[in-house]
């Protein structure tokens, strides 16, 4: 039997570790000597310049110099501190993750980002439409504008004998959309995220079945067959798959194996 002060010692240890903080526990020896300096904490300095910060911003110090008229910079401002003020808290206060690199003080902030995204987008979907985009000119004047949409599936030849400037248009236009570089960007971040070629596969001809589904309701998604199989599907889609799981194995990170409720082995696995 150990003693009890190494007992609790341990267990303080595996406390800190369980809750990715382990990194604090590290002597400044055993980190990088560029990076260690932010590994010291500076809760209260950056509370104190944040307070005053956020002071100065308001406008609480020159109460006069803000008239009636100002309400729509007002809620602009403040708006935005809500954000400043929430992703700071991410920053020094929220649980780390099992990313560290190159500090788990950017991940929480990563992290902070996303769960405001998905308030605003919660947000929204209680809006009217227009109601939606005038709030959103409060976060930029140049939101809250519908975007014209092009529908990609009016004319479906790839061969045009009339036209005059290339008989091939509706396939170039096609090929330099901007949505091509995004179709693989967007596979190459999802391969490396999901790490499964299977599933990857099935997201990936399941989400051609989705816009194939809601065309009618968005024109964007209406998309001709040889653009939806070959372009998204078999160029675009393998290409990112192809290249973000080439970047795993390049990096020497792991796959996953991602499996049902029914061939989990213990109980633990299926919750």
């Amino acid at each position: 039997m150990e003693p009890n002060n190494h007992g609790r010692q341990r267990r303080r240890d595996h406390h800190v570790h369980a809750n990715g903080e382990g990194s604090l526990a590290y002597p400044h020896g055993d980190l990088d000597p560029w990076t260690a300096w932010a590994y010291r904490p500076r809760t209260i300095t950056l509370l104190l310049v944040g307070a005053c910060f956020l002071i100065w911003a308001s406008g609480a110090l020159d109460p006069e110099g803000s008239s009636p008229g100002d309400i729509v910079i007002s809620v602009k401002r403040g708006v935005w501190a809500m954000i400043a003020v929430f992703l700071a808290y991410c920053l020094l206060q929220a649980p780390s993750t099992i990313l560290i690199r190159p500090h788990p003080a950017i991940w929480r902030l990563v992290h902070g980002m996303a769960v405001i995204y998905l308030v605003a987008l919660t947000f929204l979907l209680f809006q009217k439409r227009d109601d939606a985009r005038q709030f959103m000119k409060f976060l930029h004047p140049d939101l809250g504008v519908e975007l014209p949409e092009r529908s990609y599936g009016a004319d479906c030849r790839i061969y045009l004998p009339d036209n005059p400037a290339s008989r091939f248009k509706n396939v170039y236009e096609t090929l330099f959309d901007e949505f091509v570089l995004a179709h693989i960007l967007g596979w190459w971040g999802k391969a490396i995220l999901i790490r499964n070629q299977p599933l990857l596969w099935v997201l990936s001809i399941g989400f051609e079945m989705m816009e194939l589904t809601f065309c009618h309701m968005l024109p964007n998604f209406n998309e001709c067959w040889w653009d939806s199989i070959v372009l998204d599907i078999l160029i675009c889609n393998w290409f990112g798959i192809w290249a973000g799981m080439h970047t795993v194995r390049y990096f020497d990170g792991r796959t996953y194996e991602w499996v049902g409720i029914s061939r989990q082995p213990n109980v633990i696995g299926k919750v």
